[in-house]
Order: C-alpha cells, then structure tokens, then sequence
C-alpha cells in the first residue's frame, strides 16, 4: 500500500463514525450505479445485435402509464407505441393480426419448450378469455425455465408477473439476461411476445401472454408452514384427507383448483387444429358457453356510385316533403368503413360463422365475393314485396333482413360504420340459452309525436312506443346504443305478424320518413325485452359524429382498450367537407385496423378505389 493511501486510511479513522458510515453509504451507492450502467450497456449491445439479426424486431416506448396490462384493457395498447416517456421495450412487427392468434402464439412458445423439457402440461380454463393458461406439476418448473432459456435467450420473448385481476407488476426479456427474481420465483408466470404494426403500434402486449400456473401437491401444501392460508384462498373446499392426493392450483380458474387424483383422467382440447393435453374436468363446453351459430348482416351502400345517385335523386324528386336529414348526400357516402369492419371482425370476433352484406345492385370493388363464409344479399332476393323498389333507407331495408335464406336463427345486425375494437365472444350477445343481451343507451327518446326535423331514432322509438303502449300497456324511453344489434328472426317474425301494417308501411317508405318503425332496434330490442326474448346488457361503446368540429379531436382522444365497440356516424357533413372527411377517417382507420382482412382482394389495396364492380348477385 502506497504511503498516500495509508495516509488516506488513517485520515478516515479519525473521521466520526457518521461520517464515515454517510462516505461508505455514498461508495456503495456509486458502486451499485457503476455496476447498473455495466449490467444496461450489456443489455443494450444483445438488443443492437438481436435487432441486426432480425429486421421484424423493433424498440417502442409504452408510455409510463400504460406500462402494464390487465384483462380488463384487451387489446388496449394499440396506438401506445413511439410516444416519449415510459419503458423501451422489444416488439415483433406482423403482417396480420388476429386476437386470438396472438394468445395462440403465445401458448405455441410455452409449449414448444415444455416439449423440449419433456415436462407433462394440461391446459387450464382460465378466468380471462384473452390468453391460454397452462398447468404445470410444480416439480418440472425447473426444466421448463431451463428450457425457455435455451430456446429465448436470444429473442424479444418476455416473462412477466401477473398480478390482481391480470395486471403485470414486473417483467423481464429474455435477451437481457437473467429473469428478474420476482418474476420466476411466482408460481405463475406470464410469457409473451409484443406483436406490433408495420406503423410501430403496439396491438398485442402481455394481455395475450401465455400463463404458466405450477400446480402443488395437496400434502406438501398442507405441511407447509402457509398451509392455512393457501387452503383459505381455495375455491373448492373438500376434507383434509381428500385434499391431501389432490392437486392444488395457485390460484381460481372457471371450473376448480383441487383436482382430485379420481379426476386426473386425461382428455384433449383442440387450439387451432392442434390436439392439446388437459384433464377431463377441464375438457367440456362450460354451461355458460354459447355453442350456437351467429352470424352478421350488413348493410351497405356506395352513394358515389353515379347509377345509384341519379336514381336516388329521381325518386328524391318525388318527395319534397322529406325531413332535411332524410336523403341528405352523407348519408350514403363510402369512406370503405365496411373494409374496415370487416376488418375488425376478422380481429375481435373468431366466433362469427357467416357474414351477409345486404346491397342495392351493388358489390365494394374490393369485396372478394368468392371468399368462404361471405355472401352478398341484393334487396331484390330479401323484399317480400320487390314491387316497393328501389329504396334509400335503412329502415326499409331492416325490415327485410331475417328474409336472408341461410341466415342463422340468432345473429347480429350492423351498418357499415361501426367496428368491433376489442375481442369478444358471442357470449357478448346472447346467453348460452339464447336470450339475448340487449344494448340500451342512457339516451332518451322524448315524448310526445315524432317531429318532422328531429333525429331518425326519436321517430322510430316513438312510433315504437306508441306500439307497446296499446299491446303491452309498457312505456319506454331509451334508445338504442350505437353497437352490434343482437337479433333473433324469431322476434322478427312475430314483429311482421302482430304489426303488418307497419312493417309493410316502413318496408315501401323509400327515404326515411317520420311514420317508420326500426325494426332491427328500437322495435325488437323492446319487444325482446317485454316478451322474455332478452333482456338488458352491458355495451362499452363509443360514438363519434364524423361531420362535427370536434370529430378529430375526439378520434384523437379515443383510448384503446376502453370501449369494445366504436361508431364513426357520418349526419350531415356539409357538402364541402367530405374530402377532407373522409381521409381524416381513412387516417384513423388505417392505423386503428390497419392488417386486410380475408375478404378484401389483393391487389386492391385501402384507399385505391379501382374501377367499380356492380352486378346482381
């Protein structure tokens, strides 16, 4: 030891202990945050080459608040990613997008490495329809870790800690090294990739993760110094001796976490044609599961359609007495919102089995009519009476719809202009009994007669009252949300037969007119509800009027992940408006669903509007 080091060491001994204790606080700070910037500098240099070696891998930032995800978010990350602040983090860019495609990827990494470990797996009922859940016998978490090393040491897969109600409290990447000590300590962990747009926006984070759930012996649980606590927390309470050879789960699933040995049985579950393992109980259509077809009617039109428009404004001509709002141009314009729904479907609802688009003589230039599972309806082949054609308004139209041959006996109704933005079941819609699940909004009719220059809805719901009240003696006030309608041909028949008049009426109304009922919503929503048919349900949605001051503002405030359903309503856009309308929607589409769907054909791609393809289909 050199002389001034001695001198130095001698000086600090007579320094008073607090001092000295505040000078080695201070060089252990400093040393921790030298070791810090070694431990990221490592990080950093497997992140550029991992990058470098796969051009479909980025960095985003999610933002500080949105750096965790729940159940409750769904798909609530898109649209987080590029934005200042918060966690960099790895992402895998993808061409296509399903919801239930990326919780399949997820599960697919999980059980690649079980394979490989040679670990035993069943497949859990888990409580979040969002991602797959994976039990495990405690003794093989080792060799599942170690395995998940040896194939993901060098990629964007993450390991997360699930928290209450699904939230991540910690998560780790495996290109950075060793797992945190909190995430792999758990006795579930969470295993995802983050699935991101070619724009860079995040729409499959750790709400798609694959859980892990490492199961217990009922014995060593009860000899246990927790023993007591754990058995608390069980949602299936049996006697200690049977609790003994069962197995234990480490927390609630839809079915039971103590699995008996008796009930061990092997069974299978089938995840995208791939025969998976599970245990028998785990194996059956829970009660509550709707195991009946659904399908989806649109309607749509393209008013730009220069054959349409001239006979739109013939017969307009022979209407002057119409409502302001009642053929007005915005109404029949085409921003291809229905590419985009279509869209939407293809991303949040697997469960659909048909879909029907209903036009007049008409067929979107980029509609691939031959693709499986799609059917295009002229009016003519659905009118009851096709001597009331044409007609312009929805209303008529409505009335027709459970006319579609093929079409299931439960399905659901939608205009072109409104997108699913989360994943949802038909479970969304109807009971597994068939009752429906109606969506009211807070909105109110009014009373009194309908008034020729108020809105559509207030006619048809008061026309509608004036219906119930006279069969049912029941007065009704609430519209109907902006949403998927659910409906049942059931009701639809019972509707045309119990109010002919007014449906014949509406049926041959070509523009819409204050006398007309709505068919499809306020009348068999109502009539569902009064008749046991259905009764009221829960609908996240949001609604923007496209043609207002405030739409882009409001477009740009929507949260992702805070709304199931969103509809972009074009009223009344003035006239000199609509170009900069539509791409201001085209903007906001595109990067919303921004992944083709099945239906759309190739070589047209958004926006290009091609040349046009009408025929009688």
């Amino acid at each position: 030891m050199s002389l001034t080091a001695r001198a130095k060491r001698t000086t600090e001994r007579l320094l008073p202990p607090s001092v000295r204790a505040r000078r080695e606080e201070r060089r252990q700070a400093e040393a921790a945050l030298r070791a810090q910037e070694k431990r990221l500098a490592k990080i950093a240099a497997r992140r550029r080459a991992l990058l470098a070696e796969d051009p479909r891998l980025r960095t985003f930032t999610v933002p500080e608040e949105q750096d965790t995800s729940s159940e409750e978010q769904g798909s609530g990350t898109a649209g987080a990613a590029g934005r200042p602040g918060g966690t960099e983090m790895l992402g895998r860019v993808v061409e296509h997008f399903t919801a239930a495609g990326a919780s399949d990827r997820n599960l697919g990494l999980v059980t690649e490495a079980l394979r490989s470990a040679g670990v035993d797996y069943f497949l859990v009922p888990g409580r979040s329809p969002l991602r797959h859940v994976v039990g495990v016998h405690r003794s093989g978490k080792k060799a599942f870790l170690e395995a998940m090393r040896e194939l993901y040491a060098h990629s964007a897969v993450y390991a997360a800690k699930p928290g209450s109600r699904g939230r991540i409290t910690n998560h780790s990447a495996y290109v950075d090294g060793a797992l945190a000590e909190n995430v792999k300590s758990g006795l579930v962990i969470r295993f995802a990739e983050q699935l991101l747009s070619a724009g860079g926006d995040l729409f499959a984070g750790f709400e798609y993760g694959c859980d892990v759930e490492f199961w217990r012996d009922g014995s060593s649980v009860l000899e246990s110094e927790r023993a007591e606590r754990a058995l608390d927390r069980l949602r299936v309470k049996v006697p200690a001796d049977a609790m003994a050879e069962a197995l234990l789960a480490p927390r609630p699933n839809r079915i039971a976490d103590v699995l008996p040995a008796s009930e061990r049985v092997t069974a299978a579950l089938t995840v995208r044609g791939r025969e998976l393992p599970t245990y028998r109980p785990f194996s059956h259509r829970h009660a509550e599961q709707v195991d009946f077809p659904v399908d989806v009617v649109y309607t749509w039109v393209d008013g730009s359609d220069p054959e349409h428009a001239d006979k739109r404004a013939r017969h307009r001509g022979q209407q002057p007495d119409l409502a302001s709002h009642a053929a007005n141009a915005s109404r029949f314009t085409d921003h291809e919102e229905l590419r985009y729904s279509l869209r939407s479907l293809q991303m949040y609802a697997p469960f659909v089995r048909n879909i029907y688009v209903v036009t007049d003589n008409q067929v979107p230039h980029w509609l691939d009519t031959g693709e499986p599972g799609l059917t295009v309806v002229d009016h003519r082949d659905i009118f009851t009476d096709p001597g009331v054609l044409p007609v312009f308004s929805s209303r008529a139209i409505e009335t027709q719809l459970h006319h579609i041959e093929g079409l299931s006996e439960r399905y659901l109704y939608l205009n072109d202009d409104v997108f699913f933005a989360n994943p949802v079941g038909a479970e969304h819609f109807f009971h597994a009994n068939g009752i429906a699940l109606l969506p009211f909004s807070p909105h109110q009719i009014g009373v009194g007669p309908p008034v020729p220059e108020e809105a559509a809805p207030n006619w048809a719901g008061k026309n509608a009252r004036r219906l119930f009240l006279d069969s049912f003696g029941a007065n009704i006030a609430q519209k109907i949300r902006h949403a998927p309608y659910p409906q049942i041909r059931q009701v639809h028949r019972e509707l045309e037969e119990r109010y002919r008049e007014d449906v014949e009426r509406t049926a041959a109304s070509r523009f819409r007119h204050p006398d007309d009922i709505a068919m499809a919503t306020t009348l068999h929503q109502y009539y569902a509800l009064l008749n046991g048919y259905g009764v009221r349900g829960e609908y996240r949605t949001r609604y923007v009027d496209i043609g207002t001051d405030t739409a882009a503002e409001k477009l740009a405030s929507l949260v992702p992940g805070e709304y199931d359903f969103l509809c972009l309503n074009d009223f009344d856009t003035p006239p000199e408006q609509q170009e900069a309308v539509s791409r201001m929607v085209r903007d906001f589409l595109e990067r919303r669903f921004p992944f083709p769907s099945r239906f759309e054909k190739q070589t047209e791609p958004a926006g290009n509007r091609g040349s046009r393809v009408s025929a009688a289909v």
